[in-house]
């Protein structure tokens, strides 16, 4: 199936290399961070974010929730958390899209009053409905649209996720 482009695979890589910069240069990550990445649509983009970040050593653990059937909203599922010693740690969680907010909101709140002072997120993408999230969120790209997205990481019904653009459904 081939999706209209929104964003380049030179825009997307871009914008990663940019986000990878402001983490290190923010302090954002740390020898102390660990990273939480959202299955199934976060890994695509953490690998990519994690390369241009460079050699590091800190601990990676995947969690899994959903609030989507294909391109149907539905009420925030916890699917996996893992059970892990979080007391006074900086936790970057990593997620393809915070759209309604309500995924983010969720490991938000299961995390904050176990780690350090501030929980940070970053995101592949980010749309307006999402702008009222009261976490605190880094955004590579952010798109005005309410259209559906596809590819690097983002999928409908599981299509598209690995394409190295954004594309529209």
């Amino acid at each position: 199936m081939k999706y209209p482009v929104k964003y380049s695979k030179a825009h997307v890589a871009a914008a990663i290399r940019k986000m990878a910069h402001k983490l290190k240069n923010e302090q954002i990550v740390n020898d102390n961070t660990i990273y939480l990445v959202m299955l199934n649509g976060g890994v695509w983009f953490a690998m990519k974010l994690f390369e241009q970040m460079g050699n590091m050593d800190n601990e990676v653990y995947f969690i899994k929730g959903h609030s989507y059937d294909g391109t149907n909203r539905q009420t925030f599922t916890w699917d996996y958390m893992p059970e892990i010693d979080l007391a006074g740690r900086d936790v970057v969680v990593i997620d393809d899209i915070c759209d309604s907010g309500e995924t983010l909101k969720q490991v938000y709140m299961q995390l904050k009053d176990q780690v350090h002072s501030v929980t940070m997120v970053t995101l592949m993408l980010r749309t307006p409905r999402a702008l009222d999230a009261a976490i605190p969120l880094y955004t590579c790209i952010e798109d005005g649209s309410s259209k559906f997205f596809v590819g690097c990481g983002l999928d409908n019904r599981h299509h598209g996720r690995l394409l190295e653009y954004v594309g529209v459904c």
